[in-house]
């Protein structure tokens, strides 16, 4: 397999992929700007609600990585676009946002009023993307105020993320809080869902198997490749086990041991 050769759009997760932390993983600089070189288009989509597109690019531009706001989709992009979706037929006015600056901008977009304090408690909807400063409080409050009758929507479900030391929790384990003491489940907006993918098609990425989705994680990565109906390759730098792909249902076109081996025919 060519891969430069093969596909038109390539579309990078970030986490676990292009960077672990603070370092770039696999000779990712050299990788996208060679792809860039030879006129593929590129994007970026993450599931992490912390960052905005900005904030991205900044980071990328850090590690050595040509980038622009625009090639990024988040999963607040995401589940703005969700919100959107729903506001015809759902009673939504008020939202308690437990998660960045970021996501909380992205939401008040779409025109629902941001409430706080004990008005939390009889808000519409709950969003909740994980943020450095999650705590007690905010499980607190959204657990009540979905017990009186809130809808719940979380940024994504990843369970955690790779880090230089290790798996760190993300979204998904502070969505598990909230529904263990609510006893409702999270409805997630960012892969594998369609909005994320959605955006890119909007943005000029074709859902066809001449765009690779480049990702680490099965369940959220490949599977939303998969529905999206692009080609998929799983690198095996982030989140993926070896002993994860065996009897697994969902399977990538590609297994990768970085992002480099793009670079080079299989």
């Amino acid at each position: 397999m060519d891969f430069q050769n093969s596909f038109d759009h390539f579309v990078f997760d970030l986490d676990g992929v292009i960077y672990s932390g603070e370092k770039a993983i696999g000779n990712s600089p050299e990788v996208l700007e060679t792809l860039r070189k030879n006129k593929k288009g590129i994007r970026f989509i993450t599931n992490n609600p912390s960052r905005s597109p900005s904030d991205y690019a900044k980071k990328l531009r850090r590690l050595g990585i040509r980038s622009h706001d625009s090639e990024f989709v988040t999963s607040p992009m995401a589940t703005a676009s969700m919100i959107r979706e729903k506001l015809s037929s759902e009673k939504w006015k008020t939202v308690f946002i437990a998660g960045s600056d970021y996501l909380k901008n992205e939401v008040r977009e779409t025109g629902l009023v941001e409430v706080s304090g004990n008005d939390s408690l009889g808000a519409d909807l709950v969003v909740i993307g994980s943020h450095p400063g999650f705590n007690l409080e905010e499980i607190k409050t959204a657990s009540i105020a979905i017990g009186n009758g809130a809808d719940f929507i979380g940024t994504n479900a990843d369970f955690f993320y790779p880090c230089e030391h290790g798996r760190a929790p993300a979204t998904g384990a502070l969505l598990a809080s909230v529904e263990a003491a609510s006893g409702k489940k999270a409805v997630t907006s960012g892969k594998p869902e369609k909005y994320m993918f959605d955006i890119l098609e909007k943005s000029g990425v074709a859902p066809t198997k001449k765009t690779l989705l480049v990702g680490d994680s099965l369940r959220t990565d490949i599977a939303g490749g998969e529905k999206a109906g692009y080609s998929t390759a799983l690198v095996m730098t982030g989140v993926t086990k070896k002993t994860d792909l065996k009897g697994n249902v969902i399977k990538p076109d590609f297994i990768l041991k970085n992002v480099f081996f793009l670079l080079k025919p299989l």
